[in-house]
């Protein structure tokens, strides 16, 4: 008996021993942000922190399948993970023809449309460090400064195109916009009837990355269409405005300087058809940077302005009035190696409402963090 269990044993550990495994990535970021400043709460906090893994194997006809799965949380003790990037859960199919990607990942736009918010050190804009201690902003939707659910990771498909000299092109299919990775696994609700964001969305990007004269270059635009909100102030469905936004962006590297220009335009997307003040909501962002081996400084300008429309208007915001967030920002990076590096930015924030009768806060936020990615 003895003998016949440790034949059994045998066996079963040559057999599992030959069945293919796909390799397994581990990888995460560590971060600490200490800020202060005028008109706004210092203190400690932190952002991004995520542990993610990914995974890819080579299937019989030649595919790479793949996958990954990043986690952020961005409240420890509720245990909530954000519904943006770099949380993320998706699978990938690669062939010769394109890249298949199903899950919560990014959309076309935000892959391929340069990030200029991003530039300056300290994550410039984009990264959002300088709003965990100023919460006024009054004149965005979604992310600062930034065309509409930019970096949203919502459940979709996304096909990317294989790279042509230079060019690159993405596609991507949304079925609702209210749905991404800080969701649960369940479709059984009439989202579309109750969400506040858009539904059935397409995005579509290109890109071109090229050379001339001693400089590179990369230019972006895309556009983002979907169904209108299911449920906007009145409750109605039928007059709510369908989506519709354009962004593009250009970035340029010349030795030691970089520097670029990002616009957006979500037009009226979170109006109503019987607006008599249209709703709107634009903005744009420059950026330059100067990188001297292991520092880098770097200093940009970004505004954008927001029109609720008739019947968007609040207690605090008349339809017919255009708030504005402007922000300019000064930061300076050092890479100490080893996957550390810290920054230092200084973020001087203006807020209008329109209302010339009211004074907003204006606050001027200083931060420092340190990071480590492994």
């Amino acid at each position: 008996m003895n003998k016949f269990l440790i034949t059994l044993a045998t066996i079963v550990a040559f057999a599992l021993s030959s069945v293919a495994h796909a390799e397994m990535k581990i990888s995460g970021f560590l971060q600490q942000i200490i800020g202060a400043g005028d008109e706004v709460d210092g203190g400690v906090t932190y952002k991004f922190n995520r542990f993610s893994f990914g995974a890819d194997t080579t299937i019989d006809n030649g595919w790479t399948v793949g996958g990954s799965f990043a986690a952020e949380f961005g409240n420890m003790a509720a245990g909530g993970m954000s519904g943006y990037l770099p949380t993320s859960n998706s699978m990938y199919i690669q062939t010769d023809m394109a890249t298949v990607t199903i899950g919560s990942t990014g959309d076309a736009v935000t892959n391929l449309i340069p990030r200029i918010g991003n530039m300056a050190p300290g994550g410039g804009h984009d990264a959002g460090y300088q709003f965990l201690f100023d919460g006024g902003a009054i004149a965005n939707n979604g992310v600062n400064y930034a065309e509409a659910y930019y970096a949203m990771a919502a459940n979709r498909i996304n096909i990317a195109l294989p790279s042509v000299n230079g060019f690159s092109v993405q596609a991507t299919y949304t079925p609702d916009m209210g749905i991404n990775s800080g969701s649960g696994i369940s479709r059984t609700a009439a989202n579309a009837d109750v969400s506040t964001s858009h539904g059935e969305t397409t995005h579509v990007a290109v890109s071109y990355s090229g050379e001339m004269d001693g400089m590179s270059y990369t230019i972006g635009i895309g556009s983002i269409n979907g169904n209108s909100i299911g449920t906007l102030g009145s409750g109605t469905t039928s007059s709510n405005n369908d989506l519709s936004s354009i962004a593009g962006a250009i970035k340029v590297t010349m030795g030691n300087i970089a520097m670029g220009i990002h616009a957006f335009d979500n037009g009226d997307s979170w109006g109503q058809s019987e607006d008599a003040d249209k709703a709107s909501h634009s903005g744009y962002t420059v950026m330059a940077t100067y990188n001297m081996g292991n520092i880098t400084v770097g200093a940009g300008f970004a505004h954008e302005e927001k029109a609720l429309g008739t019947r968007g208007a609040t207690t605090t915001q008349a339809g017919n009035l255009v708030a504005e967030d402007s922000i300019t920002v000064l930061g300076i990076g050092y890479n100490m190696g080893g996957g550390v590096s810290t920054n230092l930015q200084l973020s001087n924030i203006d807020h209008t409402d329109g209302d010339h009768a009211t004074t907003e806060a204006d606050p001027q936020v200083l931060f420092a963090n340190i990071s480590l990615g492994f």
